[in-house]
């Protein structure tokens, strides 16, 4: 195996020829795909799916849960430009391996309300039956809500953002740079096609941990009387959290091997300067010193800020960004409300969904680049297709379940008009609380929000089954000596999930298909010297103008269509939402798509027509033979 110019892979004197096989682009792109499969494992999959659970677990609105999935990007914005600005010149793979490590410690902090906080309590401090007790007892034996836990949460998000700055900045520079142009598309489009995988794994195994009952490892679990079926489950939130921190902390050693450089790179950053725009000042970024200094970061900025092309395209990159981290942190709650699934049920159709449509996004879009070899102004062109292709996709979200009928929220009580709450005439008498959503199914085939918002006054036992006679609100007779039975009604008019996964599948396929040419232009319109801090600086407004104002957007105007909110037995306070109102949940879901792809567009169409190239693009120096060879990256002298 050659040596490569920056030295070898290893640990300090521990570098045999063995380990020289990852001493390339192909090596470092493993490991990075791995690293980048782990944080959207944990940032964007376990975190996410478990929106819903940490809701109901800790007392948390929708809006409050957007803000705990910004924490991430929040220290994100805060670090990008000085890691890319100062990290370009230090040893990038090192201070990826630092990153690795924070990347573990923000699980271990995430995790920590579990171990902190008392068992999980529900049906505590109230009846279940039309008894017309008064129902506060249960903050006199001490039941607290603990939604300040939320800062802890964005406290280990913060983290997590520190340790993940380098990953998408100088791990992303690194590849580029260690590649020919014409194959960073398909090394770029491989490295975001791991990171879809990352966030389908976190939905897939998300959902399996979710089906442990939360404190599995504290109590015996055959004593509970739920299945994760029941609005009360809650699952074992932090169980994803802990396998991700120990993953992340595994990658420490990887990184940590890599030199500052593979054979090569030099080479093949000279021959990428042709596509650059010729307003970004050149021949300031090819001063041998420029960029060395922090008194050259002003100058770098008015640089990036007179590309025309690069500001466009980070307009539209932004708003891409508010869609993806939307969807990404709601998605399963959205599949969960619209069509009547579980948390675990509904994160995993989420995942379905998104491994072959994100995958396929970004590995056909690189492809694609590196087969017909387009240029930049063509690969605007074909970003703008693929969001015009989105926008005819959308009204897929339409393909909703009409809401269950529950008596006092979607459906009047019995010979009334009673909506907007659980309490009507017949039940007027029965002091029910409105904490806990345990539904019960009337034989009239209404669902109520209880037994006691049914009027029951009768509970009878049949194994794990509950049933419920004597039910005031319910006019139909027993069937069998019961009123109502324990859980919602099973109907079969909900079939609509099969369709809007398959249509959705190939929105998301589209999304992602301009990811990784946006990236390629990224690079190709920057000079050599500014490219990492470019990257850093789109990065930081994608982070501070799409993906923070994303998931708080889309937590606000799912916020927006509670028909049923929790109302807290000790204080009368709102908690988190029980019901949605799938209709309007849909239609807002559509109108932010649509209007975000047609900005997209407007914004990519901009960019194309601004940009003018330094000169057409060079044919490879003819004294120097480019190989790239299955294990190491050679550049020969011709004879």
């Amino acid at each position: 195996v050659e040596e490569l110019e920056d030295g070898r892979y290893g640990f300090f004197s521990f570098t045999p020829n063995w380990l020289q096989c990852c001493n390339n682009a192909k090596g470092f792109l493993v490991a990075y795909s791995f690293f980048v499969v782990v944080q959207g494992m944990f940032v964007n999959g376990f975190i996410n799916v478990s929106i819903t659970t940490l809701e109901k677990r800790f007392g948390l609105r929708s809006s409050e849960a957007g803000v705990i999935s910004v924490g991430y990007d929040i220290a994100f914005c805060i670090l990008t430009m000085f890691v890319t600005y100062f990290g370009s010149r230090s040893h990038r793979p090192r201070i990826i391996s630092v990153g690795a490590f924070l990347l573990g410690v923000g699980g271990l902090i995430f995790s920590l309300p579990h171990f902190t906080t008392g068992l999980y309590s529900f049906e505590e401090g109230f009846a279940t039956l039309c008894n017309g007790e008064d129902h506060g007892d249960g903050c006199a034996s001490g039941a607290s809500y603990l939604s300040n836990y939320v800062y802890v949460f964005i406290f280990a998000q913060l983290i997590n953002g520190v340790g993940c700055t380098p990953l998408y900045t100088l791990g992303l520079a690194v590849i580029e740079d260690s590649v020919p142009k014409e194959s960073a598309s398909l090394y770029l489009g491989i490295g975001n096609a791991a990171s879809i995988f990352g966030p389908v794994l976190g939905y897939g195994l998300g959902g399996v941990v979710l089906s442990f009952w939360v404190d599995f490892d504290q109590i015996d679990t055959s004593n509970v009387n739920l299945t994760p079926s029941d609005p009360r489950w809650v699952g074992a939130w932090w169980l994803g959290t802990m396998i991700s921190m120990a993953c992340a902390f595994l990658l420490v050693i990887p990184f940590a091997g890599f030199p500052a450089q593979f054979k090569g790179t030099a080479q093949f950053r000279r021959m990428k300067n042709a596509e650059v725009d010729k307003t970004t000042g050149g021949e300031v970024a090819k001063e041998e010193n420029f960029a060395k200094s922090y008194k050259d970061f002003p100058k770098a900025l008015m640089m990036l800020a007179k590309n025309k092309t690069y500001v466009f395209v980070t307009l539209a990159d932004c708003s891409e960004a508010i869609l993806i981290s939307g969807f990404t942190t709601f998605l399963p709650k959205i599949i969960e409300s619209e069509f009547q699934q579980s948390a675990g049920t509904a994160a995993l159709v989420a995942g379905v969904i998104s491994i072959p449509g994100g995958m396929l996004g970004h590995v056909l879009a690189g492809l694609i680049i590196k087969c017909f070899n387009l240029k930049t102004a063509n690969i605007l062109k074909f970003n703008i297709v693929c969001c015009l292709c989105v926008c005819a996709l959308s009204p897929s979200l339409l393909m909703y379940c009409r809401n269950r009928p529950v008596a006092g929220i979607t459906i009047p009580y019995n010979n009334t008009n009673d909506l907007g709450g659980i309490m009507s005439t017949c039940n007027a008498n029965c002091s029910c609380q409105e904490e806990f959503y345990i539904p019960v199914c009337g034989t009239d085939g209404i669902n109520y929000f209880s037994a006691c918002a049914a009027g029951c006054n009768e509970h009878i036992e049949n194994g794990t089954d509950s049933y419920y006679n004597n039910c005031s609100c319910i006019s139909t007779p027993s069937n069998n000596g019961w009123q109502a039975s324990s859980g919602h009604c099973v109907t079969n008019d909900c079939n609509s999930l099969g369709a809007f996964l398959g249509v959705f599948c190939v929105c998301v396929m589209f999304t992602f298909m301009s990811s990784t040419p946006s990236l390629v232009v990224t690079f190709r319109v920057l000079p050599q010297r500014i490219r990492t801090f470019g990257l850093g600086v789109q990065w930081l407004f994608i982070r501070a103008l799409g993906s923070i104002p994303g998931p708080i957007m889309f937590g606000t105007v799912i916020d927006l269509t509670c028909i049923l909110w929790q109302k807290r037995i000790c204080d009368g306070s709102k908690g988190s939402c029980w019901i949605y109102n799938s209709e309007d949940l849909a239609i807002n879901a559509l109108i932010i798509s649509v209007v975000v792809k047609i900005v997209s567009s407007i914004l990519y169409a901009i960019a194309c027509f601004v940009y003018s190239p330094t000169a057409e693009e060079e044919q490879t120096p003819t004294d120097e033979k480019i190989d790239i060879d299955d294990d190491v990256i050679s550049v020969e002298k011709a004879p």
